[in-house]
C-alpha cells in the first residue's frame, strides 16, 4: 500500500517537496513546528495546487479538509475542501491515511512517503506525500500541511531511494 518514513529522506524526495518542507522549516524558526496562525503559504504559491490545510478535530479525533487545492480536486475527481477524511473514499486504504494522520498529530514531527493510487482505480500512479504539523495556540498540532505529487510509477522506479535524513536539513536550515 504504502509507507509512513518515521525519519524523512530529503534525497528520496521530490525537488518540489524538498521546497516545500524548507519552506516549512524557515517559518518554524527555533520551534518545533511553525504556528497555523503565523503559517503563510505566499511563499509556496506555485505549490498550492497541490496544497491541503487538514484540521485536526478531538473528541472524537478526525481530520477535515480546510483547505484543498486545485490540483487535488482534479486528481481526486472531486471537491476535498470542508469534507472530513473519513468521508472520502480512500477505500481500503483508509486505515493508511488514518494513520498517517494521527502520527503526524501525535508527535508533532513531518512525514513522507510513497503509495500507489489503488483508492482511485489507477494502480500505475503513485502519491508522493508530505505531511507537516503546525501548531495551535496551545502548541499542540491543530492544523496538518499537505503536500501531493501524482505521478507514473515507471518515473518512481528509476529515482534512487537514499539516506539522508531531513533532520540532517532541519539542523542546516
Amino acid at each position: 500500500m504504502g509507507s509512513i518514513q518515521g525519519t524523512l529522506q530529503t534525497d528520496a524526495m521530490l525537488g518540489d517537496q524538498r521546497e516545500v518542507y524548507e519552506y516549512w522549516l524557515n517559518q518554524r524558526g527555533a520551534a518545533a513546528m511553525p504556528s497555523r496562525c503565523g503559517f503563510r503559504p505566499s511563499g509556496i504559491v506555485r505549490r498550492l495546487p497541490m496544497v491541503s490545510l487538514v484540521e485536526v478535530l478531538n473528541d472524537p479525533r478526525r481530520y477535515r479538509f480546510r483547505l484543498a487545492g486545485t490540483g487535488l480536486r482534479d486528481v481526486f475527481g472531486e471537491e476535498l475542501t470542508g469534507r472530513c477524511l473519513a468521508d472520502i473514499g480512500f477505500g481500503e486504504q483508509m486505515d493508511f491515511w488514518r494513520d498517517v494522520y494521527d502520527s503526524v498529530a501525535q508527535s508533532g514531527e513531518p512525514a513522507q512517503g510513497y503509495t500507489k493510487l489503488a483508492w482511485r482505480n489507477k494502480p500505475t500512479m503513485i502519491q508522493a506525500w508530505l505531511r507537516l504539523p503546525l501548531a495551535g495556540p496551545d502548541g499542540e498540532v491543530s492544523t496538518i500541511l499537505g503536500y501531493d505529487r501524482f505521478l507514473p510509477m515507471e518515473r518512481m522506479v528509476a529515482r534512487p531511494r537514499a539516506a539522508a535524513p531531513l533532520r540532517e536539513l532541519a539542523a542546516a536550515v
